[in-house]
């Protein structure tokens, strides 16, 4: 007998009226108490009571208000009686869970075991069910097992707090793995055992696989293989394939898996005619050009999903955001053959309300608004929205960008379009102080900020006060001087130095002043063109160590130069992003020309290529060209010693000392000289500690390249080369790089070095 029922004829008794009046007589509810309510209010009681006051209450009434009571699951016990007029409702609470503690040894995240807690009813703040917590054996069980942890050991235990609480206890041991100790595939004709073996995530590692976990069974990782076998074969023609049965089986001491997979490859087929039906928006041929079947091909369900993709793609570009498209394969059994049609209902075209964004905390929208090629108002282009993610993803204080585009209820022709920010901090600030006998007072302040005030805005101020070094270096950048995007950069630099406070060895020393602007002038999504202007000064002073070339080139030429140099340059970028770019390529082709009728004259010319392309999981191949070259011109016939190229070190060729490669001076000095080539070859991807960081990559490489007096002594055998590895990393104070290279063909006289490091640019 239910339990509310016995407590429904409970309720019979004690509501039978007071003497003389006839048992299980209605009574008129005049008022309604409530008793032994403790966290409930007495108006949640009142609320599941289906019992008013000034109602008629008889004992049919009684049965249906007690089950009522005990649907709610929160009551242990409920009592009815009557006070003459009064309707007593006594009752007693179930506890509630104040604590689900979690101990032991496990690897499984404790957030996925609570929320398996969870979706049966277990969680802080539930109403305790004893019914409820009886299952909780079984779903950890469940979790472990899908893991392979079938040598889990479970203690749980309830244990009763103050206020008409309880605390949950659950002592978990998940044990060792289980191993899968064999593989067997069955019904396989057409691919072998190991073909398919390939493609599986589970299975046995080779001896020499030591981190390999590849033998541990989980039971979602076998859901994976057997799809990935599955669309192997259902992208070579097999249509019918199926995988009729799966079966793993453990050994009694748990230890070790059997896997026996039983599959049906069915005969091979291929593509017969495509079909496009419906109501199509422009010319078949159009969409036709998004189809990649063929007849006669080998059919392949890839190549369907593709061609679908394909003309989907194709219709939202043209405004019909939310086409349906149907796929209906028509296989013709006796032919072997697969007719494709694709029914199209393009809808209504499709326009974009509102555009918002979110997390953007430190930034003013407008800096994102620009940025946009989706437009409110416009027609919706996948595209369009796709290029502004990426261009808001470039963006120095964006770290990553989700988009969600939303349909307005009850419209089916307009979205909304959200982009979710989150930011990145992009201030750098450092200080360095210090007393020298000599010099006094030394004090270095450097201010980087590439959000200013967060108008989007560069500004970059560098102080040194050193009286041997004095430097002042201010650098500003506009990215948006003009509404449609031309940038403006205005740079003040100035260095002196006083030759009387060093005892160095050093060839030279340059006081230099350099006021500029340049503007970047965008010509289309991907390219830019860039114009400057400087006005230059430096003066030269001489050391001991000063080599002979430079002495006769001042003594004919004088210490002091001036000169106005232009620069012209054209960018195509169309990575994804600046910083751990993983797709696009950037290529830069620059020109910088000393003016007629300054102390020095001369050209530059420079050509820098780089790529990203994914070849796997989160590896990106990332190769890099560098070639430059300059030439004096008038009464210079090489470039002045001051303008020369260096290579070597941590942003040129690693494992050779910064500006060491190239010719030398008689004391074996770097000389520097007017043609550079450098270049790497190299794969990055997210470290294993932190795989899913947008601030670290690890990488290895191959540097090459090296500094030639000029273009008439180029060899490409004098290129210097090195293997290593880099990690990169964008910490709180600013960007590290380290890297450990060894020279692989380094020569007497180069000056290698296999650790080095840098703070500052990444790329």
């Amino acid at each position: 007998m239910h339990r509310w029922l016995v407590h429904a004829l409970v309720a019979f008794v004690l509501l039978l009226p007071a003497a003389g009046i006839p048992a299980a007589e209605p009574f008129v509810v005049e008022d309604i108490r409530v008793e032994g309510a403790e966290r409930l209010e007495v108006g949640t009681v009142l609320n599941y009571l289906p019992v008013r006051t000034g109602e008629r209450f008889s004992q049919e009434d009684a049965r249906r208000a007690v089950r009522a009571l005990y649907d709610t699951g929160l009551f242990r016990d409920i009592t009815l009686y009557r006070e003459n007029g009064t309707l007593v409702v006594e009752v007693d609470e179930r506890p509630a869970i104040s604590e689900i503690n979690l101990e032991g040894s496990f690897s499984i995240d404790e957030e996925v075991l609570l929320d398996s807690l969870e979706r049966i009813g277990l969680a802080r703040g539930r109403i305790f069910d004893r019914s409820v917590f009886s299952q909780i054996n079984q779903v950890l069980r469940n979790e472990m097992y899908s893991r392979g942890k079938y040598g889990m050991e479970l203690e749980t235990e309830v244990r009763e707090l103050d206020r008409d609480r309880v605390a949950i206890d659950i002592l978990l041991r998940e044990g060792k793995a289980a191993r899968i100790r064999q593989i067997n595939i069955i019904g396989n004709r057409a691919f072998s055992d190991d073909e398919l073996k390939e493609l599986m995530q589970s299975g046995i590692p080779g001896p020499l696989a030591f981190w390999s976990s590849a033998d541990e069974y989980s039971r979602t990782t076998l859901e994976g293989d057997l799809e990935a076998i599955r669309s192997h074969y259902l992208n070579r023609g097999f249509v019918n394939f199926s995988i009729s049965s799966s079966q793993v089986t453990i050994t009694p001491d748990r230890k070790e898996i059997y896997i026996t997979i039983n599959v049906d490859e069915g005969r091979p087929y291929t593509f017969g005619s495509v079909e496009l039906a419906g109501d199509l928006p422009f010319p078949r041929e159009e969409l036709l050009e998004q189809v990649v079947i063929n007849a006669g091909d080998t059919f392949s369900r890839q190549r369907v999903i593709e061609s679908r993709s394909g003309i989907a793609g194709r219709l939202a570009e043209a405004g019909y955001a939310f086409a349906n498209i149907n796929v209906i394969p028509q296989p013709d059994e006796d032919e072997r053959r697969v007719d494709v049609r694709f029914s199209i209902e393009p809808g209504k075209k499709v326009y974009v309300r509102r555009i918002s964004f979110v997390g953007h905390v430190s930034t003013e929208e407008n800096v994102y608004r620009r940025e946009m090629r989706q437009f409110e108002g416009a027609q919706y282009s996948p595209t369009a929205v796709d290029r502004s993610r990426i261009r808001l993803q470039r963006l120095p204080q964006v770290q990553s960008v989700e988009v969600s585009t939303e349909r307005i209820a009850g419209r089916d022709d307009q979205v909304d379009v959200e982009f979710r920010l989150t930011e990145r901090p992009t201030g750098q600030l450092s200080i360095g102080a210090g007393i020298s006998s000599t010099e006094g007072l030394i004090f270095n302040i450097g201010v980087q900020q590439k959000n200013l005030l967060g108008t989007g805005r560069d500004l970059n101020i560098d102080i040194n006060t050193a009286s041997d070094n004095r430097r002042f270096i201010v650098r500003y950048t506009n990215p948006y001087y003009t509404d449609w995007g031309v940038s403006r950069s205005l740079r003040f630099d100035y260095e002196e130095t006083d030759p009387s406070d060093i005892v160095s060895t050093r060839d030279f020393f340059s006081d230099r002043l350099a006021v500029g602007f340049t503007y970047d002038i965008p010509i289309s999504e991907f390219d830019t063109v860039n114009l400057g202007l400087d006005v230059e000064g430096r003066r030269i002073s001489t050391t001991a160590s000063t080599p002979a070339e430079i002495e006769t080139f001042l003594a004919q030429r004088g210490t002091e130069f001036g000169y106005l140099k232009g620069t012209l340059g054209y960018r195509r970028d169309t990575r994804n992003r600046t910083i751990f770019a993983d797709r696009g390529t950037l290529q830069r082709v620059n020109a910088t020309v000393a003016l007629p009728g300054g102390d020095t004259e001369f050209v530059k010319l420079g050509y820098d290529f780089e790529s990203y392309t994914p070849v796997g999981g989160n590896v990106v191949f990332a190769p890099r060209f560098e070639i430059d070259w300059g030439r004096g011109y008038g009464d210079d016939e090489n470039l002045p010693f001051f303008e020369r190229y260096f290579a070597g070190g941590i942003r040129s060729v690693r494992g050779y000392a910064g500006g060491s490669l190239g010719p030398q001076y008689p004391d074996s000095d770097p000389r520097g000289g007017d043609l550079r080539t450098v270049g790497s070859l190299e794969l990055a991807f997210p470290p294993l500690w932190a795989p899913d960081s947008p601030n670290t990559r690890l990488s290895v490489f191959y540097d090459f390249g090296t500094v030639f007096a000029d273009e008439d002594t180029f060899e490409a055998s004098e290129l210097r080369t090195s293997l290593g590895a880099s990690y990169n990393w964008r910490s709180p104070i600013g960007p590290l790089s380290f890297s450990y290279a060894q020279a692989l063909n380094d020569e007497p006289g180069d000056d290698t070095q296999k650790f080095q490091f840098t703070i500052g640019t990444l790329f």
